[in-house]
Order: C-alpha cells, then sequence, then structure tokens
C-alpha cells in the first residue's frame, strides 16, 4: 500500500513539474524534457491515451485544454527540431511586430547538418550565439539578424520600413546592425547589397524621417509628383514656438499632421496633439490629418487631399 500511494506521489509531483514547465512555454512539453522530469515511455504512453496530453508531432506535446496559437506553432517546431534551432526570417520580422509583417508561416534556421524532419520553412545554417535570443519564450533571432534574414526574402521597400521601424523603437542601431553584416553578409550572400545600401543612406542623410509613417508619406508625395514639405518645422507667434509640426508648407500655412496610435507614447498624447492642431487652425494654419491607414490602403487619396490643399490660396 505505501508503494502505491508512494507511485501516486511521484506521479503528482511529475505532473506539477510538467505543467509548470507548459506554461512557460505555450502550453508545450517535448519527450525529451519530459523524460527529465521523470515520466517513462510507458507514462508518456498513457498521458496521451488518456487524452492529457495532446501529440501534435512525434515527440513535441501540448497539454489538454490549452488553446493553439501561432507563437505555440512556432514553440513547437523549435522544439521539433532541438537544440539550437530558432525563429528565423519573416515569421522572426512577425514575432518582433516588425512594420509589413504578419504572424503566418513558420520559418526557422537549424544547425547543419540535422537528420530529422519537422515542420517549417528551413533555412540551414549554425547562427552565433550573439544572433540568437528569446522572444515571448521562443527562440528567435535578433532583431539585427533578423533584418539581414529578411534582406534575403523580402521586397528592398519592404526591408526598409522594417529597419526604420526596428531603429524607431531601439530594438537595434545601426552600429550593431553593420557590425553583424560586416561579419554575416559576405560576398554573395543574397540581401547583403540591399541591407548595406539601406544603412549607408541613413548614415549619409542630414535628416531622415524618423519613424515608417513619414517615410512612406515621403514616397508617396515624391510619386504623385508633388513638393516635399519640411520635416518638424516649428510654428511661432512673436518668436516664441508654440507648436511643431510634423510637415509643413510654409508658404501655404498649410501644415500636414500623421496621426497613428503606433507612432504616439499614449492615447494621451495623441489626443493632446489633436487639441494643438485645433488651435493652429485658428491661428490660420490649415491642418490636413493623414492616418496610417489611408497612407498604406489609399495613398492616391492622400495626395490628392493635399494636391487640392495646395491649390487653395492661404488666408
Amino acid at each position: 500500500m505505501g508503494f502505491v500511494g508512494g507511485a501516486e506521489t511521484r506521479q503528482v509531483a511529475l505532473d506539477t513539474d510538467v505543467a509548470a514547465l507548459a506554461a512557460t512555454q505555450h502550453g508545450l512539453i517535448s519527450r525529451e524534457q519530459v523524460m527529465r522530469l521523470g515520466a517513462t515511455k510507458s507514462v508518456i504512453r498513457r498521458r496521451v491515451d488518456r487524452g492529457r496530453w495532446e501529440r501534435l508531432f512525434r515527440d513535441v506535446f501540448r497539454l489538454a485544454g490549452v488553446p493553439a496559437s501561432w507563437e505555440q506553432s512556432l514553440l513547437a517546431a523549435c522544439l521539433v527540431w532541438g537544440v539550437g534551432a530558432v525563429i528565423s526570417h519573416r515569421a522572426a520580422a512577425a514575432l518582433w511586430r516588425l512594420v509589413g509583417f504578419e504572424p503566418g508561416p513558420v520559418e526557422l534556421t537549424v544547425p547543419r547538418p540535422r537528420d530529422r524532419k519537422g515542420p517549417g520553412i528551413i533555412h540551414r545554417h549554425h547562427l552565433r550565439d550573439v544572433d540568437a535570443t528569446v522572444a515571448k519564450g521562443i527562440p528567435v533571432t535578433t532583431p539585427a539578424r533578423t533584418l539581414l534574414d529578411i534582406a534575403c526574402v523580402a521586397p528592398m521597400d519592404v526591408v526598409e520600413e522594417a529597419l526604420d521601424d526596428a531603429l524607431r523603437r531601439r530594438l537595434v542601431t545601426i552600429a550593431r546592425l553593420r557590425w553583424r553584416l560586416a561579419e554575416a553578409g559576405g560576398p554573395g550572400r543574397p540581401g547583403t547589397a540591399t541591407i548595406r545600401a539601406l544603412l549607408e543612406a541613413r548614415l549619409s542623410s542630414e535628416a531622415v524621417p524618423d519613424s515608417v509613417f513619414e517615410r512612406r508619406f515621403f514616397r508617396a508625395l515624391k510619386d504623385a509628383g508633388l513638393p516635399l514639405p519640411v520635416a518638424q518645422f516649428p510654428v511661432q507667434i512673436n518668436g516664441r514656438t508654440i507648436a511643431v509640426a510634423d510637415f509643413a508648407y510654409p508658404d501655404h500655412r498649410l501644415i500636414i499632421e500623421t496621426d497613428g496610435y503606433r507612432y504616439h507614447s499614449s492615447r494621451l498624447s495623441w489626443e493632446r496633439d489633436r487639441t494643438r492642431n485645433n488651435g493652429l487652425a485658428v491661428l490660420g494654419w490649415r491642418v490636413v490629418h493623414v492616418t496610417w491607414n489611408e497612407l498604406t490602403r489609399h495613398p492616391d487619396r492622400v495626395t490628392r487631399a493635399i494636391r487640392e490643399a495646395l491649390a487653395e490660396p492661404s488666408a
């Protein structure tokens, strides 16, 4: 009887340890992990047969009742491929929430050679420790390495916006990118020329826009043949600056303000900006607001509105 009680106690302890581990892994566990915790092949089989663990892959399980998620699918793939496998390329960009990338197919970099088979779009390469980290409990390439990788598989304008997004959010610095490019971006490596050109443009430019929003705005204006406004224009009264406009056409007393929650520190800050802009209108400045959705989905509408505003006589 004491033996049965001892066995039950060990099983309870095992389930507790497994649950604690799964809680840090989006509800997932691997065969190797649970065997290190004391599970045997027969214990694993019973847990699966009784529906307590759901088999996702041959050696990866999900605790019953845990909902599926995109992040979970990323980690499951890493567990299948084993030590050294990390989420990379487009999936890593989506995990870092870089502009232009949304959750989609699983994409990984795995060490070579690696005989096993597993899910995902696979890139075989041995990454240095400096190029890998953990985000949301998932092994993933660093932002710097992610930018180098997406330059191999994504159009230049998409990479450019992701780069500006990462720089603005301080996920990476130009110095770190140049360091990783010097080491990992050897001759003939796809994407090297793209990322090098983008970095050089930012080092040589005297007035690089601060955000992806602003960069896309400039591009839309150029494509429409419109003159470029003055960025960060100070509006003054009697030598005192009362506001700094995102963009302005001073000769037309026209201000362009770019609105988007992601590019403000908070909703309160966003509302404060709107109040300030209403005050500018009272002073004779016309204010045109451009939202992120308008700019990305209907750039022609944005440029048409600005063209019409420039054509109107200023007050």
